[in-house]
């Protein structure tokens, strides 16, 4: 497995980076990546979009909110132990995950790994991993994720077979 120095923002000493806790998955960014922290109580359920769990409102807008498991499938339902909605910022507006938790960590560098072959795909959010303390953080980007759940989304708009025109 190929290892890298990694900054998990990007830039020098003491920066900070957000783990999110999805269940066993600990998805990892850049603090400059979110926007805001919220209740998941605050999530609008009314109306969701396409394979989303509800509605966020930030800076007089509406955002969607989707819900991953820790295998990253989208869930259709909460569950009880997603009590936070990080809002993730995207180059067009915003995005907002459920997850358990969310912890600060700062550090100023840690042994970055690549994602090994067998765990790599074309619309994995997953950019790299790294090692810290007993922990395997999985990092990502917000326009990696957001691209990713577009996918799924189509994925799951397609027909499960097509229909037999014998």
């Amino acid at each position: 497995m190929n290892t890298t120095r990694f900054s998990p923002t990007g830039v020098g000493m003491n920066a900070s980076a957000v783990v999110l806790k999805i269940d066993g998955l600990d998805l990892m960014f850049r603090q400059s990546d979110i926007r805001a922290l919220e209740s998941a109580s605050g999530v609008d359920g009314r109306d969701p979009r396409e394979e989303s769990v509800g509605w966020i409102s930030y800076m007089r807008q509406r955002w969607p909110v989707y819900c991953l498991s820790d295998q990253l499938d989208l869930l259709g339902g909460v569950p009880p132990t997603r009590r936070t909605c990080a809002l993730l910022a995207l180059e067009t507006g915003y995005i907002g995950v459920l997850c358990n938790d969310v912890t600060i960590l700062k550090q100023d560098t840690g042994q970055r790994h690549e994602v090994p072959v067998a765990m790599k795909n074309a619309h994995t959010p997953i950019l790299g991993l790294l090692l810290s303390g007993d922990k395997l953080l999985c990092a990502s980007n917000p326009t990696r994720l957001a691209a990713y759940i577009e996918h799924l989304v189509h994925k799951l708009s397609l027909p499960k077979e097509l229909p037999c025109l014998a």
